[in-house]
């Protein structure tokens, strides 16, 4: 059965969508959505390991919640991704309240010289290093990354129709 006002719905975040890509609908600042609902992020020299690793959670969770997602962070610790998001989450805008789609953000994700090396030294596969390799590009030794994090975050999931079916 079709449900027409969802598909209403969905057609107006989709020309939402469309608005904000185009400039014409502004944005909302994730940092100060998060402050509404009641996460904040202090500045991180007020807070030991314990309670920073806490708030990077919330601040995670709270990502999910809007629709925002986060990759490629295993090679930088809790305090180094908390400075990243900091940064990230004021710089962005994203559409609040939107079914529209995810955003997907990486520390990695700016394809600089550095990115790249690091994406080589601590994710890439052998086939993507002999790929990158066969293109000229010098290839740093791979490491075991140093944290264990990605695996934990939440990750983007379509949403399911009533039948259980995932959609096309």
């Amino acid at each position: 059965m079709r449900d027409d006002k969802n598909e209403h719905d969905l057609m107006d975040d989709l020309e939402r969508m469309d608005r904000f890509l185009e400039g014409t609908e502004a944005g909302d600042v994730p940092l100060e959505i998060l402050r509404t609902r009641g996460i904040e992020m202090p500045d991180e020299t007020t807070l030991d390991d314990a309670a920073l690793h806490r708030v990077l959670w919330l601040v995670i969770e709270g990502m999910a919640e809007l629709g925002m997602f986060i990759d490629s962070t295993d090679h930088l610790s809790d305090r180094e991704l908390y400075r990243y998001l900091a940064g990230a989450l004021l710089e962005e805008t994203v559409l609040s309240e939107s079914s529209a789609g995810a955003e997907f953000l990486s520390p990695i994700g700016g394809c600089s010289e550095e990115d790249n090396e690091i994406y080589l030294k601590y994710y890439a596969d052998d086939e993507d290093r002999r790929t990158w390799q066969t293109d000229g590009f010098p290839i740093p030794a791979h490491e075991p990354r140093p944290y264990d994090r990605d695996r934990l975050m939440p990750h983007h999931r379509p949403e399911e129709s009533e039948d259980g079916a995932q959609p096309s």
